[in-house]
């Protein structure tokens, strides 16, 4: 009997064991354990269509995670009448005075708000709120889904210095001759 209970331990273990590692393995890993030799010399030969394979690659494509989490500064947040058209106003404000920073409106109900920057971790948004705070005074950090591609957009950094700084030169480049 202990025998019979510790077989059947083993083959519990085992089901769960095999069934957590299907889980974390993709089509392309399944093909090739399909193709290796077993024991006994058998293989298995995989022949797809051109259309499953490209149905395949598409369901992997759409498994794979195209955002991440980060940060953005809102500088604007407002629930009134006007909030809509005032929230514009600083969107458009915004972007004339700092193109090289990403900004973003949206309607979370009953606010419309406009955050700005593609910050990924909570100290660059930090950063960001410091160089904004003098023309933004209530803004604060919200944690979003930042997309890969509005990364890849995003405008070349470039710090924000004060007026008095702006005209700090910048190194020229060495040249060699």
């Amino acid at each position: 009997m202990k025998q019979l209970f510790g077989t059947l331990v083993i083959i519990l273990c085992a089901m769960a064991f095999s069934a957590t590692e299907a889980q974390a393995q993709t089509i392309e890993n399944k093909r090739e354990e399909l193709q290796r030799l077993t024991m006994d010399g058998a293989r298995v030969r995989v022949n797809e269509s051109t259309s499953v394979q490209s149905a395949v690659e598409s369901v992997e494509g759409k498994m794979r995670r195209r955002e991440v989490d980060g940060y953005r500064v809102v500088i604007f947040s407002d629930n009134g009448q006007y909030a809509g058209d005032n929230a514009r106003k600083v969107l458009e404000t915004f972007q004339q005075n700092y193109p090289h920073i990403n900004a973003y409106m949206v309607y979370e109900s009953p606010y419309f708000k406009v955050s700005v920057g593609d910050c990924l971790t909570l100290e660059e948004a930090s950063h960001l709120m410091s160089q904004l705070d003098s023309a933004y005074p209530e803004l604060f950090p919200k944690r979003e889904v930042i997309k890969f591609e509005e990364l890849g957009n995003a405008r070349p950094y470039k710090e924000i210095l004060p007026d008095s700084l702006a005209t700090v030169e910048q190194p020229t480049p060495l040249q060699v001759e």
